[in-house]
C-alpha cells in the first residue's frame, strides 16, 4: 500500500492501521485487520475467505491510514468478475503507479508549478495481460473534499499527466480509476500523495 514507483519496490508502515474486505455481489464475505502489517511479516495481514461456489462480481477493498506527513490515508477498490475453477489462479488486480517529476528530496513542487505525472498500471504476476480500456486521473487541494479531473494522455506503455498545483503551501492528493476489456476495475486513492510549498 505504501509502495513507491520504482519498479519491483514494496513498502511498509508497520504503524498504519486499516482493513480489508471481501464482498460478493454487494455481501461481505470476509474482513482483516491490516494494523501491524510489516512487508517481510505478511501473514499478519493476510485476508483469507471461503468463497462461495459459481460466478459473481466481486470487490475487494484495502484502505489504510497512518500519522505521517505524506500518504496519509491509501485507499484500494478492486472490481473483479471471478467464478469457480480448477485449479488456483491469482486475482486479477491492477495497481496504478507514479513518478511525479520536479519534486525536492522531500516530496515537495514550488506552489503555482506545474508537475508532470508519467503514470503506468502494473498487473498481479502471473494474470492474463488484458488491454487497459479507460484511465481517469483526479487531483485535490483539500484532502479529498473536492476533486477535479486532469487529462490523461496515452504513451507507449504508460500515460502522462500534467497538474497545476496550487498558489500556497499545501498538500495535493490523486485518485485514478483504471477498468480493463475483461471487466476488472480498480480506484486508487493517496491523500497528501506530494506536499506544494
Amino acid at each position: 500500500m505504501f509502495a513507491d514507483g520504482q519498479p519491483g519496490r514494496t513498502g511498509s508502515d508497520a504503524a498504519a492501521t486499516g482493513t480489508a474486505t471481501l464482498a460478493k455481489d454487494g455481501k461481505a464475505l470476509a474482513t482483516a485487520d491490516l494494523a501491524d502489517c510489516d512487508v517481510h511479516q505478511s501473514r499478519t495481514c493476510e485476508l483469507r475467505a471461503d468463497l462461495p461456489a459459481g460466478s459473481g462480481a466481486y470487490t475487494l477493498t484495502a484502505s489504510m491510514r497512518r500519522q505521517a506527513t505524506l500518504s496519509t490515508e491509501v485507499k484500494s477498490v478492486w472490481t473483479f468478475p471471478s467464478a469457480t475453477t480448477a485449479a488456483q489462479q491469482p486475482l486479477p488486480l491492477m495497481a496504478v503507479r507514479y513518478s511525479p517529476e520536479g519534486l525536492d528530496d522531500f516530496n515537495r513542487a514550488k506552489p503555482g508549478s506545474t508537475t508532470r505525472m508519467p503514470m503506468w498500471v502494473e498487473r498481479n504476476p502471473g494474470t492474463t495481460k488484458v488491454r487497459v480500456n479507460s484511465i481517469r486521473l483526479e487531483v485535490s487541494a483539500d484532502d479529498g473534499a473536492t476533486w477535479r479531473p486532469v487529462p490523461v494522455t496515452r504513451t507507449g506503455s504508460g500515460w502522462i499527466a500534467t497538474l497545476t498545483n496550487p498558489p500556497a503551501a499545501g498538500f495535493v492528493s490523486i485518485r485514478a480509476a483504471v477498468t480493463d476489456t475483461a471487466g476488472d476495475g480498480v480506484t486508487q486513492t493517496i491523500t497528501r500523495a506530494y506536499a506544494v510549498g
